[in-house]
């Protein structure tokens, strides 16, 4: 996305938030890390373990296709899903909430268009335990924040590498 995004110009009338979508880069399915190759658009194994697969997380993890494309700057995300998805499936979300990082590296966290359901609050309590079963540790800076933060935080803070 452009610098100086603003979701309140990205609007979709049927849903009354912004159009976005999920690029899936890491199931529970793989125990290693994998990495997407832009310059093939494949997802190679890397030698490191995955941390989801190692703490039993068992929702998508990947990013938001309109910030960029890793390795470039981009924005993780985590998806609250019950469906399972492949590597490389895109999938049409809405952001309802993020894990804050001190150092920027924000995971946001996304259901699909369709869910009924607008912000982290929303989630069930299971949800919301497995969520921190991924990020136990929670610095000081960092933490659990609903959708107002995360739209914040799309418009202030920038990507990730």
């Amino acid at each position: 996305m452009r610098e100086g995004f603003s979701l309140e110009f990205r609007f979709n009338t049927r849903w009354g938030w912004a159009m976005m979508h999920m690029v899936i880069e890491q199931t529970i399915k793989y125990p290693m890390r994998m990495i997407f190759d832009p310059l093939t658009k494949n997802f190679v194994v890397s030698e490191h373990r995955s941390l989801m697969f190692d703490r039993g997380f068992t929702k998508p993890y990947g990013w938001i296709k309109e910030s960029g494309t890793p390795p470039q700057e981009h924005w993780d995300s985590i998806l609250m899903t019950e469906k399972e998805y492949e590597l490389g499936d895109e999938v049409e979300i809405k952001i309802i909430g993020l894990f804050k990082r001190t150092e920027f590296d924000h995971k946001y966290i996304a259901v699909e268009i369709d869910r009924d359901i607008e912000d982290y609050d929303e989630l069930s309590v299971e949800e919301k335990e497995e969520l921190r079963r991924l990020y136990p540790k929670v610095r000081p800076g960092e933490g659990w924040y609903g959708k107002e933060e995360a739209v914040y935080c799309m418009n202030h803070n920038k990507k990730a590498l």
